[in-house]
């Protein structure tokens, strides 16, 4: 069975087999994101920001988080950040379990949220699948989700 947890202190040995496993396919974002957690830069604990492992068995398959959009001067504009699922997990659900755990997280403090994607066509296909608009000429962003009022309420 697979839990989603919220990460409230991030232990990288639990995390090793992603950034393998991300490294082996050209990605770096995952490295990036326990570098910067354990610097102190990004540690997800801004107003409305989260961060997010899915769970198998004691073996972390996934990871995403929530930004107050770091691109953006406004604290009501949130980012889906380092979204990464382990190959061997891919296609059973885990992306798309994560993803709305962070959307439904967002309500609570963003009226959009947006984010920067690979050109990865699964990773596009979930976005659009959990309501995200592909959008064209905004910096750093490639996909938006508008949240409205009668989501909030």
């Amino acid at each position: 069975m697979m839990i989603i947890e919220r990460v409230t202190s991030l232990e990288q040995s639990k995390l090793d087999l992603l950034i393998e496993d991300s490294l082996s396919e050209g990605y770096k974002f995952i490295k990036r994101l326990v570098d910067e957690y354990t610097l102190g830069s990004n540690k997800f604990d801004n107003n409305g920001e989260a961060l997010y492992v899915a769970i198998i068995n004691d073996e972390v398959i996934g990871i995403g988080g929530l930004n107050i959009d770091p691109y953006l001067n406004l604290s009501d504009v949130g980012r889906v950040r380092h979204l990464y699922v382990l190959r061997k997990n891919r296609g059973i659900g885990v992306g798309k379990k994560l993803l709305n755990t962070i959307i439904d997280k967002a309500r609570d403090s963003f009226r959009t949220i947006r984010l920067l994607s690979t050109d990865n066509p699964a990773a596009v296909n979930l976005y659009i699948e959990c309501g995200f608009s592909k959008v064209e000429g905004i910096h750093k962003a490639s996909h938006i989700l508008e949240i409205s009022k009668a989501d909030n309420e």
